[in-house]
């Protein structure tokens, strides 16, 4: 079933299979981010961290045998016969809609069930049974969280959180819990399957996240997605430090300075961007109806660098590019 999940990261824009991988596996670099932010994929980030990249490449080469994807200089494209196999792949392998990245789904996932386990275990009083998760660093979190939680509270919460799911959302989580006398289904057996839980689990993160109660604390909070190094930089430009000095500060390239702008840029942040572009290449840009081809704007604007280019597409992507003062 992997390649109907595979195949729908494609369509008929040339799209490359590294960054497609990195973007399920969680791979945070630029031109990852970039290209998913490009694609309308950015949502998907990290949504698939325990993908081999064997299996990832060996879907993608089936697909290739098939003639559902076709290469070309700049990536993969789908066919005629991938674009049918697209509709029909998304049907048998649903993504999560419920999914953002922010969520921490796969560190929440084997937390909740294990929670689940020792409160139903506890209010049968009941010490003589196995956890169903062996990671110690689970196990630790979960009796971190337990020592501070009172187990009737707790279930009347975890109740109302149900309530408040969608029913086949709920009776999709209830399918996999472990509990005093009771075993659901432990590993979902299917890709499918998988999704149908990451999407109940996601469902159920929002509520949580919503109603702050004492589930809020083992899962800890939403995933920043915006690095401490590059939320540093950030605050610095704002307060109106030039990058040169910003990067010496921080004894970092301006390269690398730079990356974290834009990372920023791509996560919706708010860069200023009149400190970082000067103001005739800002009014240039305004001009600009073509601004997909990052190479012809640098043509276009002899006066721009990279950098500046990039942040002005991130910021057309997002339909939030600020025009110039006259």
């Amino acid at each position: 079933m992997l390649p109907d999940l595979v195949i729908q990261f494609f369509n008929t824009q040339p799209r490359r299979e590294r960054s497609v991988f990195g973007l399920l596996t969680g791979k945070q670099t630029i031109s990852i981010l970039y290209a998913a932010l490009s694609h309308h994929q950015l949502q998907w980030l990290h949504l698939y961290p325990g993908l081999s990249k064997e299996a990832f490449l060996a879907a993608v080469a089936k697909l290739k045998a098939q003639k559902c994807l076709a290469a070309t200089e700049t990536g993969l494209v789908l066919t005629e016969s991938g674009q049918k196999r697209r509709i029909q792949a998304a049907q048998k392998v649903s993504l999560p809609a419920y999914y953002q990245p922010w969520m921490r789904v796969d560190r929440f996932a084997p937390r909740f069930f294990l929670a689940v386990q020792v409160l139903s275990e506890a209010s049968y009083h009941s010490q003589a049974y196995r956890p169903i998760s062996t990671d110690w660093a689970t196990q630790q979190a979960v009796k971190h969280w337990y020592r501070q939680t009172h187990v009737q509270a707790a279930v009347d919460e975890l109740t109302d959180l149900f309530e408040r799911l969608p029913a086949s959302l709920a009776d999709e989580l209830a399918a996999n819990l472990i509990g005093h006398n009771y075993a659901g289904q432990r590993q979902p057996a299917t890709l499918s399957a998988h999704f149908a839980n990451v999407n109940a689990l996601a469902a159920l993160i929002q509520e949580i996240a919503a109603a702050k109660n004492q589930w809020y604390a083992l899962w800890g909070g939403p995933q920043e997605l915006v690095t401490r190094p590059a939320q540093t930089t950030l605050k610095q430009v704002r307060s109106g430090v030039d990058l040169a000095t910003v990067a010496a500060q921080s004894h970092r390239k301006m390269s690398t300075v730079k990356e974290h702008l834009l990372l920023a840029a791509i996560m919706g942040q708010d860069v200023p961007i009149a400190r970082l572009i000067p103001p005739a290449v800002h009014h240039a840009l305004d001009q600009v109806d073509q601004w997909q081809d990052h190479q012809a704007l640098l043509a276009m604007i002899p006066d721009s660098d990279f950098f500046q280019i990039r942040l002005f597409q991130i910021f057309k992507m997002q339909g939030r590019w600020p025009r110039a003062a006259t």
